[in-house]
């Protein structure tokens, strides 16, 4: 296992600001991250977990402690008999948690199965879909996955977490508690289908419901078009993506905005109260598409999207963010949270 002294973390996180880690280890074997959680143990600080940091906005003074960058590889596909469903139509893909999200969608719509297609193009590690529960476009990871394998920080137990054990909600999971925060991912199992079932209720895919025998790949295509008009490129500017959750109020609290603002797009969640679009809102509301302070700002194109700007500092965005929130709170008395990490 190598241990690496004084790393700029700007360089591991896609909003491409940060200070320095007193530790950085690339972990990627089972036998590397018990090691490297002992020797993280021995710092008297709990280790910073990283995949591919497209959801970390990291302090400009870096990390007092141990970085586990999470690379382990790893893809298995399976077809026995699980639940209810027909072993002929169903496969379990166990992922290792490093590798890169997209790179397995792209591999399983090659191969012709349903399920991750509507996920295309979000940056990231595998690892990291569970504790955010990522969604796009009418789907959550969470009702994919079967299950989440993942060792203990502090004593190195090995567990698989079933799907009921992870505490799936909206942009948000058991591994995001304090609890879970000390518990590694390892490696995720999704359920994919080899009979079609395409997703199409959200919005923007609504071009494909013409074709009754919509293809996997023109699902793909269609999700990767949408997001290169909605989301810059994360390879050359700093980004996190959405930034922000979309708020869920109540229904009382949305009938009064839709007095004032029609159109507002509202979708009613399982426990009746109503998810509405913040993006809608800082664009038609607050007018902030845009919208810009020095080196951070709200993408032109997408106002739910934070852009860092070359000579960002997490400082600015911090501020920023606080700005924004407070703007929204102002004009329609909803409180928004975000999604990225602070660190």
């Amino acid at each position: 296992m190598k241990i690496d002294k004084n790393v700029r973390l700007d360089q591991f996180t896609t909003l491409q600001v940060g200070g320095v880690a007193d530790y950085f280890i690339d972990v990627t074997t089972m036998e590397e991250l018990r090691e490297a959680c002992l020797f993280a143990k021995q710092t008297g600080r709990p280790p910073l977990i990283l995949g591919g940091g497209s959801n970390l906005l990291v302090s400009d003074d870096g990390y007092r402690g141990a970085v586990l960058h999470i690379r382990i590889s790893g893809r298995d596909y399976a077809s026995d008999a699980r639940d209810y469903v027909s072993p002929e139509e169903t496969v379990y893909l166990t992922v290792g948690a490093g590798e890169t999200f997209d790179d397995v969608v792209a591999e399983t719509v090659s191969k012709g199965l349903w399920g991750l297609e509507n996920l295309s193009s979000i940056p990231g590690t595998a690892g990291a879909t569970p504790v955010q529960n990522v969604g796009a476009y009418g789907i959550e990871i969470s009702e994919l996955i079967v299950q989440v394998e993942a060792v203990h920080t502090t004593t190195g137990e090995q567990k698989i977490f079933l799907n009921e054990e992870c505490g799936f909600s909206y942009r948000d999971s058991f591994f995001k508690t304090e609890v879970g925060r000390l518990w590694v991912i390892t490696a995720v199992t999704f359920r994919l289908s080899k009979t079609p079932r395409p997703k199409l209720s959200y919005n923007d895919l609504s071009p494909l419901r013409k074709n009754e025998d919509v293809s996997i790949d023109a699902v793909r295509a269609h999700v990767q078009a949408v997001r290169a008009t909605k989301f810059p490129d994360w390879t050359k500017v700093g980004t996190a993506g959405s930034f922000f959750k979309n708020p869920i109020i109540t229904p009382a609290h949305f009938k009064q905005l839709q007095t004032l603002y029609p159109d507002l797009p509202g979708y009613e969640q399982a426990d009746g109260r109503i998810k509405v679009s913040l993006g809608w809102i800082l664009d038609k509301v607050c007018e902030l598409k845009g919208y810009r302070i020095d080196n951070v700002g709200l993408y032109d194109k997408q106002a739910l999207v934070l852009v860092a700007y070359d000579g960002a500092t997490a400082t600015g965005v911090k501020k920023f963010t606080e700005e924004i929130k407070e703007k929204v709170r102002a004009a329609t008395e909803v409180f928004i949270e975000c999604e990225v990490q602070f660190v």
